[in-house]
């Protein structure tokens, strides 16, 4: 039997009703359980395309989430902001696996990362949530809800050997052509790795291992930002750029 915060996730996903009031008794009291919400969700709804994990915190582990395989577009998507409640955008950088990283006796480990990663890209994460207001949800329902994801847009492949430096990395979002976001770095190359390596373990140890041509989000370099408007591109000298419009 499913645990019932997973239930009234499925259904209010199926209705396109928000939960206005989450009863308490329902609130993950541990990130397991939190982790076990999101793996039925997944269980029903599947199969997973995509992962998204946060950058390494200077202490404690990060979130992470899997993300449907039905909710990837390719740069220059149109969708429908109906289909995404409490809309938000966050801009970040992907990495598309190029081989499997299986439950194993050993823990992989930063260098085990980069020979798996095939291919670089900017991309948009569309939020979304089963709940009126996804900023006061408590932490551990909104990690429940697979951290809100609703969509991922992955822009243009780029060769993953060498990696840049992701500290520097200089980023700006444009939303109907103004400007509305801009970074000149972020997360360090080596603090994605190291948490592309806990992902790599975290998922195997949940029966969800990465796969080839499994996606990884990384997290928000610039958001997460209402959409205000129409269209959004975002743009880098290094990975280029990437763009949705939304109706």
């Amino acid at each position: 039997m499913p645990l019932e915060l997973t239930q009234l996730l499925l259904d209010h996903r199926a209705s396109g009703a928000l939960i206005a009031d989450l009863p308490p008794e329902l609130v993950p009291q541990t990130a397991d359980e939190a982790y076990q919400v999101q793996n039925e969700t997944v269980a029903t709804l599947g199969p997973v395309g995509a992962w998204k994990v946060q950058p390494m915190p200077a202490s404690g582990l990060p979130f992470a989430a899997p993300i449907l395989a039905g909710t990837i577009f390719a740069d220059g998507a149109q969708l429908r902001a109906m289909d995404y409640p409490s809309l938000g955008l966050e801009v970040e950088v992907a990495v598309t696996l190029n081989r499997d990283l299986p439950l194993r006796g050993s823990a992989y480990t930063v260098e085990d990362i980069p020979v798996a990663i095939g291919s670089l890209h900017l991309a948009f994460e569309v939020l979304a949530s089963r709940f009126v207001d996804r900023q006061t949800v408590p932490q551990l329902a909104g990690i429940a809800d697979l951290q809100h994801s609703g969509a991922i847009v992955l822009g243009a492949a780029f060769p993953a050997q060498p990696l840049p430096d992701f500290a520097g990395l200089g980023i700006e979002l444009k939303i109907d052509g103004h400007s509305a976001g801009r970074t000149e770095g972020n997360a360090t190359t080596d603090n994605m790795l190291t948490a592309l390596a806990w992902l790599a373990n975290h998922a195997a140890a949940r029966g969800l291992a990465l796969k080839a041509g499994d996606i990884v989000i990384t997290g928000a370099r610039i958001g997460p930002l209402p959409v205000t408007g129409r269209y959004v591109e975002a743009t880098t000298q290094i990975l280029g750029g990437v763009a949705a419009e939304f109706s």
